[in-house]
Formats: C-alpha cells, sequence, structure tokens
C-alpha cells in the first residue's frame, strides 16, 4: 500500500470513528475497535513486522464501515 493509500485509510477510519462516536460515544468507538480487530486477527494474522498487510487493513476497515452504516440506520423497533 503506497503512502497515499495509507492517508486514504486513515481518513475513512477517521470519519468512520467520528460516526461512531457520535452516535455512541466511546464506549461504541472501543467495541468497534475490539471487533475489527479481533476480525482482522482471525482472517489475517500478522506478526507485526514490516508494514500491515493490505488483506489485513481492509478486514479492519470493513468492520468499521459496517458498524457506521448500523449506527446511522439502527432498527426500529
Amino acid at each position: 500500500m503506497t503512502v497515499l493509500e495509507r492517508l486514504w485509510v486513515w481518513r475513512v477510519r477517521a470519519a468512520c470513528e467520528m460516526a461512531l462516536a457520535s452516535r455512541g460515544g466511546d464506549e461504541l468507538v472501543d467495541d468497534a475497535r475490539t471487533e475489527a480487530a479481533w476480525y482482522a486477527d482471525l482472517l489475517h494474522p500478522w506478526d507485526g513486522c514490516g508494514c500491515e498487510p493490505d488483506a489485513r487493513v481492509h478486514a479492519w476497515l470493513s468492520i468499521l464501515m459496517a458498524r457506521r452504516t448500523v449506527a446511522a440506520h439502527p432498527l426500529e423497533r
């Protein structure tokens, strides 16, 4: 992943986390981060050496994006 792609990833991550924070505060952001880390670890284990693999970054973002979508459109009860 190039430097410009990394910048894009950080912007998307920040936008998702801000949207989550506006819906559920720090608890929701922390929960989403925990789920994203678990998902990335499950699908794309990484030893922390070198650059984080692209597939792992995308798995992480996919959880944040999904959580943002759910937070923006909660189910009506």
